[in-house]
């Protein structure tokens, strides 16, 4: 799971640090006004995530290219720190890893330093310009990755000389983002050929919602097949916000070689309805779910206004599901929704508070004791509105 995040000159975001709960069961929700750096937090995650998968080039195109993520008007590097700590099972050798990256970028989008280490082991370190990566299973043996564009995991892929890059290239491709879904009905969106969770889909192996919540029917199918379990958890979940769902049902098409998902609806007993028929809400909720049950889901899942479309008993439904301890990940929510603020356990550890200042964003923590005080008259949403959590952005500076 991810131990600690620490930016420098990505968007907003000029010089930031995040320490993450030990307890998976303790969400990190990020709360602020509009413009402050929330989202530019997860956003990073993602940026990561698409380095490990098709590089870091692919990752700035992703993002818009290196002048759309630098800092406006910075003049150093960008630079991302991570800190991971988690178990490798068999069959693999069993480990217990604390990986700890620093990446910099200089302004010609080119790598600038990179390190790992696995506590006190270095294992790829930048000494004058030259990247050196150790050969694990010779701790004397190094070589030199000359190429600027191409990460460490990408240079070295042999997992058995260098497991501590194959398992942080495995730790950032198993990040998950989802910074909205798309879920409008076909009706409502700008092209016919634009995809969506409501799709239905070749079936594969595909686990995971993806970005936009695309691949929604090949995920639900997955659980179904794959995590009894998790599955049951998801179902009960879904019917129980939308009583009128009898199950959750994947028709093929007449050819067979696609699926797509469909409710059977206490309302309409004699057909099915399909995922294209059902609510904004229903889909939303559906990927939600999927997302947070899933039990292979590993290092982060990171979640935008996972609110917006919901009504606040599928919010309090979700944060009660996404709270259960998990293994392998930590879970991060970006929102403006006191509905989740009061849906907390544990508030003075999940919240922070993003503020936007001229020098770049902040972030802190809550003073654990005052808001213990606070609660025993107010909820928490009832503070945030009377401005006693996160300001408004009137309070930014003095006027011109």
């Amino acid at each position: 799971m991810l131990r600690r995040l620490r930016v420098k000159n990505f968007k907003l975001l000029r010089d930031v640090a995040l320490e993450f709960s030990n307890d998976s069961s303790i969400p990190t929700v990020l709360i602020g006004t509009n413009a402050s750096g929330k989202s530019t937090v997860i956003e990073v995650l993602d940026f990561l995530s698409r380095c490990a998968e098709d590089g870091l080039g692919a990752a700035l195109v992703a993002h818009g290219g290196l002048n759309a993520v630098r800092t406006i008007g910075a003049t150093e590097p960008i630079e991302i720190e991570t800190t991971w700590a988690f178990r490798v099972l068999p069959p693999w050798p069993t480990k217990d890893w604390g990986l700890r990256w620093i990446l910099s970028i200089d302004a010609t989008s080119q790598i600038l330093t990179e390190s790992l280490t696995d506590g006190d082991n270095v294992l790829v370190a930048t000494h004058d310009g030259a990247r050196k990566v150790i050969d694990e299973t010779d701790g004397e043996a190094s070589s030199a990755i000359d190429d600027r564009s191409i990460l460490a995991f990408l240079a070295r892929v042999d997992e058995s000389r260098f497991p501590g890059l194959f398992w942080l290239r495995t730790i950032l491709r198993s990040l998950r983002v989802l910074g909205a879904v798309s879920s409008g009905p076909a009706w409502s969106r700008a092209s016919s050929d634009r995809a969506s969770p409501r799709d239905a889909l070749v079936i594969s192996t595909q686990a995971f919602v993806g970005r936009e919540g695309l691949g929604l029917a090949n995920a639900l199918y997955n659980l179904q097949t794959d995590h009894h379990d998790a599955w049951m958890r998801l179902e009960r979940a879904f019917r129980a916000e939308f009583p009128f769902v009898k199950r959750i049902v994947f028709p093929p098409d007449p050819a067979g070689s696609r699926i797509s998902f469909a409710i059977e609806d206490r309302r309409f007993p004699d057909r099915k309805v399909y995922a294209s028929e059902m609510s904004d809400g229903m889909i939303v909720f559906l990927c939600l779910l999927a997302l947070v049950v899933q039990p292979h889901q590993a290092g982060v899942l990171a979640l935008d206004e996972p609110d917006a479309h919901l009504h606040p008993s599928a919010v309090r439904r979700l944060l009660a599901l996404a709270s259960e301890p998990h293994l392998k990940r930590n879970l991060i929510i970006v929102t403006h929704s006191n509905a989740i603020l009061d849906e907390l356990k544990n508030p003075a550890e999940s919240i922070r508070i993003v503020e936007s200042s001229p020098g770049g964003a902040t972030i802190r923590r809550l003073d654990a004791a005052a808001l213990a005080a606070w609660r025993q008259e107010y909820s928490v949403s009832q503070m945030r509105q009377s401005g006693l959590l996160d300001p408004s952005n009137s309070s930014y500076g003095a006027d011109e």
